[in-house]
């Protein structure tokens, strides 16, 4: 539904289940919350164009796979690749809501931007993102998973140092 028309929508869900004698039902129905127009055409890109949706997805085990690796010139090519992805999927947003009667403004394709870009970055988004029910943007903010990174932020000492340094956390 168009964001416009979801508050009318779950309110007679929640009447329907109500009247049904469903308590727990009508409870879950009304929890549900608006969601925001780019959160709107984000669940749009992922019930219509899942496909293209995907490719995303795969960028991004691809992306993760390349940070892992710590290799840099994968890192170049992909990014690249992720540009042209998330702007062909902006646009097909686009194109969906103007499909579906509303027309996107540049402030909704930034924040589907953010939220492809997180999805990108967190597989726990892409998992949000794929079930196609937002109720909110995303955001993401950090490097990702970097687990599988080598921790050598403190050099070793040596017998002879007189001071010790304290050992990284993990």
């Amino acid at each position: 539904l168009d964001p416009r028309d979801f508050v009318s929508a779950r309110d007679a869900c929640a009447a329907e289940a109500r009247r049904a004698g469903d308590r727990e039902l009508t409870a879950a129905i009304g929890r549900l919350r608006k969601p925001t127009v780019a959160a709107w055409m984000v669940n749009l890109l992922a019930r219509e164009r899942g496909d293209e949706l995907a490719a995303l997805f795969d960028l991004g085990d691809a992306l993760r796979a390349a940070q892992r690796r710590l290799s840099g010139s994968d890192m170049r090519a992909l990014s690249a690749q992720r540009r042209k992805v998330v702007t062909a999927l902006e646009k097909a947003a686009a194109d969906l809501a103007d499909d579906h009667g509303r027309r996107a403004t540049e402030g909704a394709l930034r924040e589907v931007s953010q939220t492809l870009n997180a999805a990108l970055a967190d597989p726990e988004v892409a998992d949000e993102v794929r079930a196609g029910r937002l109720s909110s943007i995303v955001e993401h903010s950090g490097f990702g998973d970097l687990s599988a990174v080598p921790l050598t932020l403190v050099p070793e000492t040596s017998d002879d140092d007189t001071t010790e340094a304290p050992a990284p956390e993990r």
